[in-house]
């Protein structure tokens, strides 16, 4: 009778999922092998929670945050020095905050920037040091989860110091992106794009409000698909295809445009009430890390699993085989121990047999 082992009732397909031949498809099954998109979102949910996307989108967000305070370091020392050679405006920005915010708050709101200008210099270098530090691990757990959706191993790929000057390289262009990307969103949803329209005449023209919102999400998406693609192409260690890490800064942009979106929505909401001005921006901010983190995610895993990656992905090596030799030598008895030892059982055969036949007699 022919027997089937473990082994031959399971066979691993050409997207490397272990199946069983025998079971039926299901449901589900028959979907994917009816629709190629289906499959192609089935292979990407697996891949990335196989490899812990959501794990790294949490961990991302961390470093995020923790980055986010040394840069407004730097912004807030970039400020102090553009105020301490311009007298007049600070003058005008501090009668501003006495009209605004009345009472000792105003007066201690002045004497943190009076602070901040006077010892801008320790401002900035404590913001460059921290910056550096936290950006560069910010950098490193981006670049470490985007390459695990490609299943690759980032610290494998090139020394550490053109790793650190590669990241050093990346978080700059990444606070670029970012700063370009929300600053069209922020001016495409502020109050500026409806003066600008005021101001040359044309904001009494019948639907060129929404006209320039349209605009303004349209630049939007422009600006976060070339943010997406950067992302795509430059974190993971590994080389990506063209059409798929396209296809995957497209659908990236448009999630992130939303997330933005609802962002901008939130902000301006929270912002409205004490208890939402105190807790709101940084909660908020968080959220906004975390969604995007996971658009990063999911948008890689759907570049990695795509055809064309997977005909180009590499099998993994095995390890390499150990082989140990044990050489063992027995020495055999040479002719003269072997003689020795015969002679001596002999004799005491003998003195045996004679000993057992004396006493018989007796």
């Amino acid at each position: 009778m022919a027997t089937t082992t473990h082994a031959d009732e399971r066979y691993t397909d050409e997207y490397g999922i272990e199946r069983d031949r025998d079971d039926e498809p299901g449901a589900v099954d028959k979907v994917r092998d009816k629709s190629e998109f289906v499959d192609h979102l089935m292979r990407m949910q697996d891949r990335y929670t196989s490899m812990g996307g959501n794990q790294y989108s949490a961990g991302i967000t961390y470093f995020s945050v923790l980055a986010i305070f040394p840069i407004l370091m730097l912004v807030v020392a970039a400020a102090a020095a553009v105020l301490a050679n311009r007298p007049e405006l600070l003058t005008q920005l501090q009668e501003q905050i006495a009209e605004s915010v009345s009472g000792e708050m105003g007066t201690l709101i002045n004497d943190i920037l009076a602070t901040a200008i006077e010892q801008r210099g320790a401002v900035a270098g404590i913001g460059a040091l921290t910056t550096l530090w936290s950006g560069l691990g910010w950098m490193n757990n981006l670049r470490y989860g985007v390459s695990k959706m490609w299943k690759v191993d980032p610290t494998a790929v090139g020394n550490f110091v053109k790793n650190k000057a590669a990241d050093l390289l990346g978080l700059i262009g990444l606070i670029i992106a970012f700063i370009i990307a929300f600053s069209v969103t922020a001016i495409g949803n502020s109050g500026l794009t409806t003066s600008l329209l005021d101001l040359i005449g044309l904001g009494d023209v019948p639907g060129i409000r929404f006209i320039t919102a349209i605009i303004a999400i349209l630049v939007g998406v422009l600006a976060n698909f070339l943010v997406m693609a950067w992302m795509v192409f430059y974190l993971p260690r590994t080389k990506v295809p063209r059409r798929p890490g396209l296809q995957a800064a497209f659908i990236g942009a448009i999630a992130f445009e939303v997330i933005k979106q609802l962002g901008s929505l939130f902000f301006s909401n929270a912002l409205s009430n004490p208890a939402g001005a105190t807790f709101g921006p940084i909660i908020g901010l968080m959220v906004v890390f975390y969604l995007v983190w996971r658009v990063v995610m999911y948008i890689s895993a759907w570049a990695a699993t795509d055809e064309e990656s997977l005909r180009m992905a590499q099998a993994p090596s095995p390890e390499p085989a150990i082989i140990r030799v044990r050489q063992e030598i027995n020495h055999a008895p040479d002719a003269r121990t072997t003689g020795a030892a015969v002679g001596v059982g002999a004799a005491l055969g003998a003195a045996g047999a004679g000993l057992i036949a004396l006493l018989t007699r007796k």
